[in-house]
């Protein structure tokens, strides 16, 4: 007989495993300072909410801005915004807690059981149309 050498067992396929439960796989932290930044963004989003105070107020705060505490994937949100003249003060603030609770819900997954809104100024938009007396 002739020497073969060793034997090679056949290549068996290897079987995926089963993906693991999301709770198994790691965790997903979201910080409060992404909370705040989609806040801020989602407020924006609103027609009569405007990026900043007019005047010497811009020097030292851009509005909207947001402030955030989460805990336990449950989020409370505060925004503070400009709104356009002139404005129903209670409807845009009904669409910004709207905006910024579907938003932030929607994009980090985390739940918004409130969300504060103050209107921290108003501003009457620049026209170039100046008034002759």
């Amino acid at each position: 007989m002739a020497d073969v050498g060793p034997t090679i067992p056949p290549k068996v396929p290897k079987v995926p495993k089963a993906p693991k439960a999301p709770e198994e796989r790691g965790t997903l932290t979201i910080a409060n300072k992404v909370v705040e930044r989609v806040a801020s963004i989602a407020a924006r989003e609103i027609g009569q909410v405007t990026d900043s105070r007019a005047g010497w107020t811009q020097m030292y705060r851009n509005l909207p801005t947001a402030t955030a505490k989460v805990a336990g994937g449950r989020a409370r949100v505060d925004v503070e915004v400009a709104a356009t003249w002139p404005s129903s003060l209670p409807e845009v603030t009904a669409q910004v807690r709207d905006r910024v609770s579907e938003r932030v819900t929607h994009l980090t997954g985390v739940t918004v059981v409130a969300v504060d809104v103050t209107i921290a100024d108003v501003i009457r938009p620049q026209t170039d149309d100046r008034r002759v007396r």
